[in-house]
Formats: C-alpha cells, structure tokens, sequence
C-alpha cells in the first residue's frame, strides 16, 4: 500500500481547509514508514489537535495496528484539529475528511 507517490489526490474540502504544509506532513509520514518497510493498511488515520499552539498528529491504522504521535511547529500556517484519512485505493491514494467517505 502507499507505493505510488505519482497518484495522490485530495478532495477540495481539503484542499480548501489543510494548509499544503500539513498535507506534506501527512504525506512524509506515510512515506517515512514505506521507507521503512513497514506494513501499511490501506486507510490511514491522523487525528490533528492544537497542543500549545504547536500541531499534534496521531497517526494510527488497524491492519497491522500502530499508533505513532509527533508534534510539530508549523512555519507557514497555523496548527488545526481535524481528523483526516489517507487512503490507497491501489490505483491511486487520496486525501480526505471522513465525513467525504
């Protein structure tokens, strides 16, 4: 899952509402653990929360379970809470709000 970078989409609520710097983020992260041959589900869950005005990610799946958290200082925008889903559809990946599903 995750494998091909070249077809990754999001809806237009994200891209109206998630700053492109959290979508790069969000990307890295599923990147970095491709990169580190670790078995992604198909759906991937980041739960975003304001944390001192810093930006607070939990980022889980089910299959295998794995429950990772970063906190980041944003340079460009400021943090959210959103809860936003990636997922991979093996013919392409997208970027969402789980009440787009």
């Amino acid at each position: 899952m995750f494998k091909d970078k070249s077809k990754r989409y999001m809806t237009r609520t994200i891209d109206e509402t998630v700053h492109a710097e959290i979508q790069m983020i969000l990307w890295n992260l599923i990147d970095e653990q491709r990169n580190a041959e670790k078995e992604l589900d198909y759906l991937q869950v980041f739960e975003l929360k304001v944390t001192d005005g810093r930006q607070r990610i939990v980022h889980r799946q089910e299959v295998p379970e794995r429950k990772r958290e970063w906190v980041y200082t944003l340079q460009y925008t400021n943090p959210i809470d959103q809860t936003i889903w990636c997922m991979d559809s093996e013919e392409y990946q997208m970027m969402l709000l789980p009440n787009e599903y």
